[in-house]
């Protein structure tokens, strides 16, 4: 299985939002999302990090509206794609969420689901799902505990920190806790069982590059096709 899992390279190539992701960003926070992608991109890929052919642990996540969405009956369901993200505050994630959102009819037409997974609150979620028209389901990971369970979080060095909040970026205000924390970007495809087919762990692995390898996944699974 094709498993792009690399403590010492890059994945892919560096993502490049385009002018739409980018229209709601300051200046600011861009040049600021570069410096933490680019920290991302030297800290390299957790060691803990879940691969191909592992069983993924299953989660109960809250929705932009509260309700509890449970994995193990997604996956029971359909296939699932599952994209980690550590911020809608970040043009980087912003584009990763956009790719998401426009590979999601193929997704489906595949037979599978498609979910995103943020450390941010709901209400932040349902304002961000509303304003970029995002038909994306997006839970809320609120004490990093499934990112954790995945193996994706690093802890922010004390440098790092300093220059975010040098830049006016507290993390402390849209995760809603006092740990700097992140959970690596991360895109993985779990079949009907929950074992993991794809993974793609690190600041590349959310582009819509992977759209077609995702689907490609998907193909092998033998899912049945929704009726028209």
């Amino acid at each position: 299985m094709d498993n792009e899992v690399s403590k010492r390279r890059p994945i892919n190539t560096s993502i490049t939002p385009s002018a739409e992701t980018l229209s709601g960003f300051r200046m600011l926070d861009i040049r600021t999302d570069r410096l933490l992608s680019s920290w991302l991109r030297e800290a390299g890929v957790p060691d803990g990090a879940l691969k191909a052919n592992e069983l993924a642990p299953d989660f109960l996540l809250p929705e932009v509206n509260g309700k509890l969405v449970s994995s193990l009956q997604l996956r029971q369901a359909a296939p699932l794609i599952v994209t980690f993200v550590y911020g809608t505050w970040s043009p980087l994630c912003a584009a990763g969420l956009r790719a998401l959102h426009e590979a999601t009819p193929s997704i489906r037409a595949a037979g599978a689901r498609a979910i995103a997974i943020t450390p941010e609150a709901g209400d932040l979620l349902r304002d961000i799902k509303r304003d970029r028209r995002l038909d994306l389901e997006i839970l809320s990971d609120l004490d990093l505990g499934v990112s954790l369970s995945f193996g994706l979080v690093s802890v922010v060095p004390a440098q790092i920190k300093s220059r975010l909040l040098r830049r006016g970026l507290d993390l402390c205000v849209p995760h809603g806790f006092s740990f700097w924390m992140l959970p690596m970007p991360a895109t993985y495809v779990l079949d009907q069982r929950g074992i993991i087919r794809r993974a793609y762990v690190g600041p590349d692995s959310i582009t819509g590059a992977k759209t077609e390898i995702m689907l490609a996944a998907l193909s092998e699974l033998e899912v049945p096709k929704p009726r028209p």
